[in-house]
């Protein structure tokens, strides 16, 4: 009896983490800000299309997008942008959305997803969607 009272304790507390690491709760006050403090443009380096070459160089971009991911979208989309489960991939969602359109969904969430509007700022939603959109 009381293996079954750990397991069933064990297995619960793994799926309340398992969903807060999916977007419960809206204070992600303890988010690391980009310390650059460079202006955001999308990522050329890596052969992006969307490249005004202002700003930030590519590579820049690339990691603090990458950063970005890592801290707000991994936990569900996992760490090759390949989703699971009820995750869509995101490895080629630059082939099915727009940077616009991938900035709307990150914006407003979309089925499951949380909206970020809240918790990321406009310019890292930014430099995010356009790096999402160079999956191709």
């Amino acid at each position: 009896m009381f293996k079954k009272s750990w397991f069933a304790a064990a297995l619960i507390t793994v799926l309340v983490l398992s969903l807060a690491a999916c977007g419960g709760g809206g204070n992600n006050a303890t988010e690391p800000a980009p310390a650059d403090g460079t202006e955001q443009a999308p990522d050329t380096a890596n052969g992006g299309n969307a490249g005004n070459g202002e700003g930030a160089t590519g590579g820049d971009v690339s990691a603090q997008a990458q950063s970005l991911y890592n801290a707000n979208c991994m936990a569900c989309h996992a760490t090759d942008l390949g989703g699971g489960g009820n995750f869509p991939s995101l490895q080629k969602i630059g082939a099915e959305h727009s940077a616009e359109e991938i900035a709307g969904i990150i914006s407003n969430g979309r089925g499951g997803m949380p909206a970020f509007k809240d918790r990321l700022s406009e310019d890292d939603i930014t430099v995010l969607s356009q790096w999402l959109a160079q999956k191709k």
